[in-house]
């Protein structure tokens, strides 16, 4: 007696379902890579941020430090604590006068990079001697 063919559909089935968790677990660590990107920006964005509030704060406290007159003066800084690390903030300032009153734009821009990432944000603040 000659054997039976096969007439079953297990073999293309199991094939199927092996293509079909491979797309899906490809495009899961696809999507998890772009979650972790998107994530390292905004870290980098926030920190560069910071590093424009910061910097327009020293440019304040350089212009109207506490008990002494200041300098409206343009300085870059560079930060050393780790959070700010690889974060420069270059502070500019502008004096106008408007209404015979003298305003102060002190503007900041911070900078972070991390490896070939770089953000910058900017903060202006004007103040009023």
């Amino acid at each position: 007696m000659l054997p039976r063919p096969q007439t079953g559909l297990g073999l293309v089935g199991a094939v199927f379902v092996i293509v079909v968790v491979s797309l899906l677990s490809l495009a899961m660590s696809r999507m998890l890579e772009a979650d972790k990107l998107t994530f390292s920006y905004e870290i980098l964005g926030l920190k560069s941020f910071l590093a424009a509030e910061s910097g327009a704060q020293l440019g304040v406290n350089r212009l109207m430090p506490p008990g002494a007159a200041g300098t409206c003066s343009n300085r870059t800084f560079t930060f050393e604590a780790p959070a700010l690390r690889f974060c420069t903030a270059t502070v500019t300032c502008n004096q106008t006068a408007a209404g015979g009153e003298n305003f102060f734009t002190v503007s900041s821009r911070g900078q972070c990079s991390a490896g070939e990432f770089v953000a910058s944000r900017t903060i202006e603040v004007r103040v009023s001697p």
